[in-house]
């Protein structure tokens, strides 16, 4: 049995706040913190040691871990300081006038690399309402033979969850490589890369997997990574044999410089939590809150922004703003954002129905 309330503790503890902004920054539990520091401490008792055991285990097991939790190959995965950086790079290794499809407003880590490197651009467009229409995708798809879809699991402004798995089949029927940013979905909700047919999929750690800043990951499948031969390598990207260092493209290209100890040990504890709670239980801990917060809204009647099934939500809820308003929400000591004109809000395992009833409160009382 899970106890949230305790988890609640760990987590929102040491604050104030009503925390209603992990869409832009998960707050880690106060365990990773103090498991973070006591791995600082041996690191300065025998950093050799220390240096070689993070490289030859903790690595490795942080690799087994995202390819249990996302049903992939652990070999697959690129250890990196965050999603931004994994674009960068795969970037480059693509030829420039590969055909790339984006959706309109999706976000611009994902679409700026494409954008800056002379790639061609054909653009897909949400529906009035912020929903994908499925079948206008695949109609597009068919019509301009893009050979990369690249989109967002969940969408930073409205909180959309995307159907990977219908997504992926139709990449599949018609040869594209199939492209994910996870960064506002991974550690909310299982995915299953084999079963979404998803070739290359990204994510940084600090939102919804509570892992702090500066750690990553990208997986991108072997068959892509031999399509698209990496353009980038540094010192971490050597393989070796008896004792000598070579070179030749992989996965390692992608982790080309050393790794943070106290970033990827973050990492680290924040999966094995992960795997601990169980994502089905934090995804269904997440809907209920959500089930919640929309109730809520709407029996005050409140507008949302993207009115759409709650098999397309994920943690994430944007209203219409009003002059004033959040400044004196955060006045009022919720912590919100601000984004595309609207208020975002979002919620997580460690948020309880008082944070929703607080907020409702406040925002009653500015109307």
């Amino acid at each position: 049995m899970i106890d949230w309330s305790e988890l609640r503790q760990e987590h929102l503890g040491k604050t104030d706040l009503i925390y209603l902004n992990s869409p832009a920054n998960g707050i880690i539990s106060s365990r990773n913190i103090e498991n973070e520091y006591a791995e600082t401490e041996k690191y300065l008792k025998n950093p050799g040691k220390y240096r070689m055991q993070f490289l030859l285990e903790t690595l490795p097991d942080i690799r087994e871990k995202l390819g249990k939790i996302l049903n992939a190959n652990a070999s697959q995965f690129a250890l990196l300081q965050n999603f931004s950086i994994g674009m960068a790079m795969f970037s480059a290794s693509l030829p420039k006038q590969t055909k790339i499809l984006l959706l309109k407003g999706d976000y611009p880590s994902l679409q700026m690399p494409f954008e800056e490197s002379g790639m061609q651009i054909c653009w897909f467009d949400f529906e009035e309402d912020y929903t994908l229409d499925i079948g206008k995708l695949e109609s597009f798809i068919e019509l301009e033979k893009p050979e990369i879809v690249a989109i967002s699991h969940c969408q930073w402004l409205t909180g959309y969850l995307a159907d990977l798995e219908s997504i992926g089949a139709i990449c599949k029927k018609y040869y594209c490589t199939f492209l994910v940013d996870a960064t506002q979905s991974f550690g909310a909700i299982p995915i299953d890369i084999k079963k979404c047919n998803i070739d290359v999929l990204g994510a940084s750690c600090y939102k919804w997997a509570l892992a702090g800043f500066g750690n990553g990951f990208l997986y991108i499948k072997e068959e892509i990574l031999s399509k698209y031969i990496p353009q980038t390598a540094g010192f971490g990207s050597y393989s070796w044999h008896e004792g000598k260092p070579f070179y030749k493209p992989s996965m390692k290209s992608y982790e080309a410089g050393h790794h943070d100890h106290e970033a990827f040990h973050r990492l680290h504890y924040a999966l094995t939590q992960i795997l601990n709670l169980g994502l089905d239980n934090i995804h269904s801990k997440i809907n209920e809150l959500m089930d919640y917060l929309l109730d809520q809204l709407t029996q005050n009647n409140v507008s949302l922004i993207g009115d759409f099934m709650d098999e397309n939500r994920l943690g994430i809820v944007s209203i219409a703003s009003q002059p004033g308003l959040f400044k004196r929400l955060i006045n009022n000591n919720i912590e919100i954002s601000e984004r595309g004109g609207n208020i975002r809000l979002g919620v997580h395992y460690y948020n309880s129905e008082d944070d929703i009833d607080y907020f409702i409160t406040a925002l009653s009382l500015f109307t």
